[in-house]
């Protein structure tokens, strides 16, 4: 059972979007909780934990995106198994690549593929937000012409203002007859008004007078403010099904919180009836944005709290609003920055460095022979053995300071090896480790286009820049990736990126191999052997992906970027 929760964590902290709605999850459930448990409190307590929640729901992206990530370490659900079982490979000096030759200008456009899973969920997401933001949009045109065609009740300018100062309202409400409602509504923030059908003339004063202290309750609690944040959290997250129950619970709670303001100085049952009467004229035709004092849906609760004689009633109060919002905000700050990384559940102690784990002649970091087998795994793709080597207790973050493959994933990135990919970033691999560039140069630079949109679905570093790599929107230029480069701009990459790189300086033989590298600088290290290291006193140059792109002669990637804001 822990294992699956693990597991579950890591999936929903390798990605953005899941790792949101688990967090929201979590504050929707102890909010809704925790209002079941206060039942027998006030409505306006409730309706003020409602509001706490769904506040606390609607602000965690911008949390999420803002404040810096806290990474929690989790254990993975690898299968059991003795590390004696497996001898541990050789260990094989990776030796640096040779030259290759220049690849050619033209690139081939890679074929037309199957959308992620991940871009397939956005996409259904985004059109369900824009029908409900539409929805929205003509609810709130309606209620405008309601409000804008509605007539002023001058006999009754005295009424409102008399009992709007009771209530401690500075703000000038505006008294309206429309006959187009079914019965009394609320709107407006800065300039509130509260609309009666006409045949509100027609009522007595008692039931005129429940009818504004009704709404004029809603008017100084500012709930219709709150019921359009509530809509706007509900547009947000319209396929997770509490918010709309935490919606639901909202909307009647604020209903109930107005009636006990007009229990508190008239007669229980006869507004009961009143409000009875009320909902039988109701029209589904109603605009929804405002606030209705009858609901056909919520009256059989409503009428239940006003006859019930034990329901306390009033109103929260100044201490429960500042504990509420505290305890949310609380909740927020705590949960928004936390990301689960899934941990190898075993580690060899040859996998461990340490400072004497330096090779003496070449700087390169000794892994131990899993790890050196893992790496070539992944390369190859060999699912199997990847599988097979993780259990057996080899670091899914090993790395080597030189070599083809820097790291498992970033030699699976690179080679396009897909399944691989995916497998360690399930294992817990790290998207943004640094050996040899990043997974995510790696595969931009090689036009892998459904790695790079994997990788950054996992949380990949889109404009991490890596010395002497730049960063992946500058080498996917370079090569002329087209494809990649759009993906890279349409996830948000920085197309005007700069990033210094040495040039060359020489070429240095190893091994009867043949090595460019970026700077050529010997230092003597204390036992008399040499190591090769960066000169930061070289010249160098600063690189952009539209430099990079015309220095390659890419023009389709050229007259893309510069459609894309690029400046020279």
């Amino acid at each position: 059972m822990i294992s699956t929760i693990n597991e579950a964590a890591a999936a929903f902290g390798r990605v953005v979007e899941l790792s949101i709605l688990g967090k929201a999850t979590i504050i929707l459930v102890v909010g809704l909780i925790i209002v079941m448990l206060s039942r027998r409190t006030r409505a306006s307590v409730r309706h003020l934990l409602l509001t706490a929640t769904l506040a606390a729901v609607l602000i965690l992206p911008l949390i999420v995106l803002a404040v810096p990530e806290v990474i929690i370490g989790i254990p993975g659900s690898q299968a059991g198994g003795s590390t004696d079982l497996i001898p541990a490979a050789p260990s094989v000096a990776l030796t640096p690549p040779a030259i290759t030759s220049i690849q050619s200008r033209e690139t081939e456009s890679p074929s037309w593929s199957i959308p992620s899973w991940m871009a397939i969920i956005r996409t259904v997401w985004l059109a369900g937000a824009l029908l409900l933001l539409g929805q929205l949009a003509i609810d709130l045109r309606r209620l405008y012409r309601i409000r804008r065609n509605g007539r002023p009740w001058l006999e009754r300018r005295e009424l409102i203002r008399s009992l709007a100062g009771e209530f401690g309202i500075r703000r000038n409400v505006e008294l309206l007859r429309h006959e187009g409602i079914p019965g009394p509504i609320t709107c407006g923030i800065w300039r509130p008004a509260i609309l009666l059908p006409d045949e509100a003339c027609e009522w007595n004063e008692a039931d005129l007078r429940r009818a504004l202290v009704h709404e004029l309750e809603h008017v100084r609690r500012g709930d219709w403010a709150i019921q359009l944040a509530a809509r706007a959290t509900c547009i947000l997250y319209w396929c997770h099904p509490l918010v709309w129950v935490a919606f639901r619970w909202l909307s009647l709670e604020a209903e109930r919180a107005a009636d006990d303001a007009v229990v508190r100085s008239a007669d229980h049952t006869r507004y009961a009836e009143q409000l009875v009467l009320l909902a039988g004229r109701l029209s589904k035709a109603q605009a929804r944005p405002a606030l209705g004092m009858a609901n056909r849906s919520d009256l059989s609760a409503r009428v239940s709290a006003l006859l019930d004689g034990s329901q306390r009633r009033g109103r929260a109060g100044w201490w429960a609003t500042a504990s509420a919002l505290s305890v949310a905000g609380l909740a927020v700050f705590t949960l928004a920055p936390v990301r689960a990384v899934t941990l190898p559940k075993k580690q060899t102690a040859a996998s461990v460095q340490t400072p004497d784990s330096q090779s003496k002649n070449t700087g390169e970091r000794v892994a131990s022979g899993l790890d050196r087998a893992l790496i070539r795994a992944a390369a190859v793709g060999d699912i199997a053995g990847i599988e097979e080597l993780l259990r057996a207790g080899a670091n899914v973050n090993c790395t080597v300071n030189i070599g083809e493959f820097g790291s498992p994933l970033t030699g699976a990135a690179r080679k396009g090896r897909l399944d691989a990919v995916r497998l360690l970033l399930d294992r817990g691999a790290d998207p943004n480790l640094m050996s040899d560039g990043t997974p995510l140069i790696n595969a931009a630079e090689q036009g892998h286009v459904e790695i790079v949109s994997l990788l950054l679905d996992r949380g990949a570093n889109i404009d991490q820049i890596v010395s002497g790599q730049q960063n992946a929107l500058i080498r996917a230029s370079g090569k002329g990736r087209l494809e990649v480069v759009k993906l890279l701009v349409a996830r948000g990459a920085d197309v005007n990126a700069r990033a210094w790189a040495q040039k060359a300086q020489g070429v240095v033989k190893a091994n009867g191999e043949i090595v460019v590298y970026r700077v050529v600088t010997k230092v003597a290290n204390k036992d008399g052997t040499k190591q090769i290291v960066d000169d930061p006193t070289r010249p160098g140059e600063w690189r952009t992906p539209l430099s990079m792109a015309k220095k390659g002669g890419h023009k389709e990637v050229v007259d893309f970027l510069l459609a894309s804001g690029a400046r020279e």
